[in-house]
């Protein structure tokens, strides 16, 4: 009878230790996603295209400190940075020094872009954050288009402020940064080629590929994480960066998507 209640204390232990670890790992540690995605239109320059993609990063509730990340998406070898909103938690955590570490180190990688998120008007920063980061060396793309060039090509990126797809330029490829992915039907009905968004956080609990709430969408929210399609235009959704301790997050590690962009099926 000892010897099977020591077994049992045993094997709760274990569960308990092991469960601890599995919780750790889903809000602390990052997935690194690859995701090459077809974009038909594509002009030849383009071809192969690195972006890192970060979102949702909630500083100082990031999952990863500052020059930690950076130091990541170094490794990545990007030619192209983007942030998609949120960077910033709430107003009485606001760090000003730690988003322009952020914006100056990534600047420094790659060109890197930025659209806001909900948050960044949540808090009534959005003005102090766009300055923020512009003195960084990142550009906010608030509701405006630009060239982004590369080995004698060019395509068009922009910037959807408030998620509503806004007048772009004719002809040409169409990349397009938005906070919100719950409008992926109207951003395919505008024709974009490419969309990249977060805000979803993955659904915040993961059962296999299906979240269960976004803020965007309520329960079982269908763009969550990774890659969509809508006729001709494709949205990458990355799951964040925050570090979920309130509320946790449950099959869901914080993500950084790697779009590698094809102009030509593999």
């Amino acid at each position: 009878m000892k010897e099977k209640k020591t077994m049992f204390r045993f094997a709760c232990s274990a569960a308990a230790v092991l469960a601890a670890a599995c919780f750790v790992r889903e809000n602390l540690g990052v997935e690194i996603q690859e995701i090459p995605v077809l974009v038909p239109r594509l002009p030849k320059g383009m071809e192969g295209l690195r972006i890192v993609h970060l979102s949702d990063l909630h500083l100082p509730r990031c999952a990863r400190s500052v020059p930690e990340l950076a130091g990541m998406v170094r490794r990545l070898r990007p030619g192209m940075i983007v942030l998609t909103g949120d960077l910033v938690d709430r107003a009485d955590n606001f760090r000003p020094a730690e988003l322009a570490d952020a914006g100056r180190r990534l600047a420094a990688i790659a060109p890197c872009y930025a659209v806001a998120g909900n948050h960044e008007f949540r808090t009534g920063l959005f003005r102090e954050w766009a300055d923020i980061l512009g003195r960084a060396g990142v550009q906010v793309l608030d509701d405006r288009w630009v060239r982004f060039s590369r080995r004698g090509d060019s395509l068009w990126l922009g910037g959807l402020t408030r998620g509503e797809p806004a007048a772009s330029p004719k002809g040409g490829c169409r990349l397009a940064l938005s906070h919100y992915p719950e409008n992926f039907p109207a951003y395919a009905q505008q024709g974009y080629d490419l969309v990249l968004c977060g805000h979803a956080h993955g659904g915040q609990f993961r059962l296999g590929s299906q979240g269960l709430y976004s803020p965007g969408e309520g329960l079982f929210p269908r763009y969550t994480s990774g890659l969509y399609s809508l006729g001709k235009t494709r949205m990458v959704v990355s799951r964040g960066l925050r570090s979920g301790w309130m509320p946790p997050r449950l099959g869901n590690p914080p993500h950084i998507p790697l779009v590698i962009l094809q102009g030509k099926q593999r």
